[in-house]
């Protein structure tokens, strides 16, 4: 039994340095969810073997030999058929672009404004407003283009997807009255037609309306 678990251990050890040979020298940054994916299963099937006594050392070994066959192979009509990479790995997305949201590549991408915002920040941009261009990567992380002319300030979500965000107002000591004059100043009196909203002490408030989204976003190629 010891000497069984042993072997399937050390097995199983080769396959995953194969599997990561098999995925080229990539940052986990880089990898994208089919990656992941058949990183974890190759990992199930060695959780399910070591202790499983039925399962034996030929059973793992075959199954070990026909998945990395099968990844291989699939690996390599990526390569090499660019219609099926963009079909298995996915390809990036353009989430701002010039400037303005691409409500539907967010939408599509299930990617939630907050969301957005917190991936922005990690990116060393703050604001919405300081965004020219920013992309979906395959793997999941995004690249951002800033315009050079703006500060990098600290904002709050005011209205999200239309609809105004009390508590977000409540810790800069304003009320939802206060929001709705400035939006009628400026001529916009429908919150519900508003994506994003966000106000910096230093700019005051800067939004987006679902009019201004991209209606032709860029394409771009993995």
């Amino acid at each position: 039994m010891y000497g069984s678990i042993v072997l399937k251990v050390a097995f199983g050890l080769v396959g995953l340095l194969l599997f990561t040979r098999l995925l080229g020298k990539k940052s986990m940054s880089d990898i994208t969810p089919f990656d992941l994916i058949y990183t974890l299963v190759l990992g199930g099937l060695l959780e399910e073997t070591i202790y499983d006594e039925k399962i034996k050392l030929s059973h793992f070994f075959l199954a070990l030999t026909v998945w990395g066959v099968m990844i291989y192979i699939i690996e390599a009509l990526v390569q090499k058929n660019s219609t099926i990479n963009k079909w298995i790995k996915g390809q990036p997305c353009i989430l701002v672009q010039d400037g303005q949201l691409n409500i539907k590549g967010l939408n599509s991408n299930h990617v939630e404004m907050e969301q957005l915002r917190t991936m922005m920040r990690q990116q060393n941009c703050f604001s919405l407003k300081e965004a020219k261009y920013v992309i979906l990567e395959t793997g999941g992380t995004i690249s951002v283009m800033r315009n050079e002319e703006e500060d990098a300030v600290l904002t709050i979500l005011l209205i999200d997807e239309g609809a105004i965000n009390e508590k977000a107002l409540l810790s800069i000591h304003q009320t939802k009255d206060w929001l709705l004059d400035i939006l009628k100043e400026e001529g916009q009196s429908q919150v519900t037609e508003i994506a994003y909203a966000e106000w910096s002490r230093e700019h005051g408030l800067y939004w987006k309306t679902y009019a201004e989204s991209v209606k032709e976003p860029y394409k771009i190629d993995g």
